[in-house]
């Protein structure tokens, strides 16, 4: 089993796990990806077709190593929605990474816009609104993708979407419960939105829209709206929204969906369409049920949402405490410090001042536990 650049006890260490490496489909630059059989150890008779993505940290960079890769694994073990790939297991042996998840029998969007040339409106319209729904769930959970492109939207047997690859993916709120922006490039030329190529800190959650507007572009189009290699003419041709759908489509397309790709192609982030407008657009209410949440679709969107809540209530409720403990600290600070007006002053006057602050001390606390009690 040369070919996989499998050890025999690597082998053995899958097959202990019930994982066969069948053959490899794909590298990059420190990861690999196979295709897989998983057959449960009680149930030999059942299999599943799996794919395998292998990341080799003693090859990897020491950023990915210290930050891309342990908030991918992190996110991966999080996520469950029906339009964002599926996480079979994560296992790590020596200094590689297994990541087994659902393969995707139909290859990839590119693979497919390139085969079959552009989608046909109404098909688009369904595979796009399940990539918005998608986005539209990390973003609730705090995430923020960063590398959507054609080749990271797997399609399944049933010619469903997934929205794959988490390797650039990362969380919108710090450990501290602060929002915060990114300052890395990330992502393919193609799908970036200027204000990645600016080099400023961007929120990615809007940069997110601008590639998903790409996307539904290039499925209506089979060409990408910009097409320039030079990151600062790339840059301006954004800006100028120098852009424009091809001839032999523009006629046949509806305004519903030139509105909405202009939108998305918004090069100022404030008058960017965000996701709930997106959803709810005009164009995918061309097709009324697709308004209307699956099951599965709307369990997740409210598991994000709840998910969201209780980390934001984890937060708010350290606040107070907080609060009390540098009030404490002042308070204690300025009753210390009055102990030399003892010094200088007559007794009675510095003998008020420390009762007088000691008074609004225990009034406040008296209040701030009044609210913690309410909450």
């Amino acid at each position: 089993m040369s070919h996989l650049s499998q050890t025999p006890s690597e082998e053995a260490t899958l097959l202990a796990r019930g994982y066969k490496l069948l053959r490899k489909l794909g590298e990059g630059c420190y990861a690999k990806v196979y295709l897989a059989e998983y057959k449960p150890e009680h149930e030999s008779d059942r299999n599943s077709i799996l794919a395998c993505k292998i990341v080799d940290t003693a090859i990897a960079s020491k950023d990915v190593v210290r930050k891309f890769l342990p908030r991918e694994l992190d996110i991966l073990v999080k996520l469950n929605h029906p339009h964002v790939v599926h996480v079979h297991s994560i296992f790590q042996r020596h200094t590689k990474y297994f990541i087994f998840m659902r393969f995707a029998e139909n290859g990839d969007l590119l693979d497919f816009v390139l085969k079959n040339g552009a989608v046909s409106e109404n098909q688009a319209r369904i595979w796009f609104r399940q990539l918005a729904l998608g986005l539209q769930y990390l973003h609730e959970m705090e995430i923020a993708h960063r590398d959507i492109k054609c080749e990271n939207i797997l399609l399944t047997a049933n010619y469903n979407v997934k929205l794959a690859d988490f390797g650039f993916a990362r969380y919108m709120i710090d450990s501290r419960g602060k929002r915060v922006l990114s300052d890395t490039y990330c992502g393919s030329l193609s799908y970036v939105a200027p204000e990645v190529l600016r080099a400023y800190p961007y929120n990615p959650k809007i940069s997110d829209i601008w590639s998903l507007g790409v996307i539904l572009y290039i499925l209506l189009n089979k060409a990408m709206p910009f097409d320039e290699d030079n990151i600062k003419r790339l840059y301006e041709l954004q800006i100028a929204r120098k852009w424009k759908f091809r001839s032999k489509v523009k006629d046949r397309i509806t305004d519903s969906v030139k509105k909405l790709v202009n939108n998305m192609l918004e090069p100022d982030v404030s008058k960017r369409w965000r996701l709930d407008q997106i959803v709810q657009s005009e164009w995918i209410a061309m097709d009324p049920r697709l308004l209307v949440l699956t099951p599965a679709e709307q369990t997740a969107l409210n598991y994000a949402i709840e998910e969201r809540k209780r980390h934001e209530e984890k937060f708010v409720k350290r606040e107070p405490a907080r609060t009390e403990s540098l009030v404490r600290s002042l308070f204690s600070n300025v009753l210390d410090k009055s102990k030399y007006l003892l010094i200088s002053l007559p007794s009675y006057i510095a003998l008020t001042m420390r009762r007088t602050l000691l008074v609004i001390y225990l009034a406040y606390t008296h209040f701030l536990s009044h609210i913690q009690l309410q909450d």
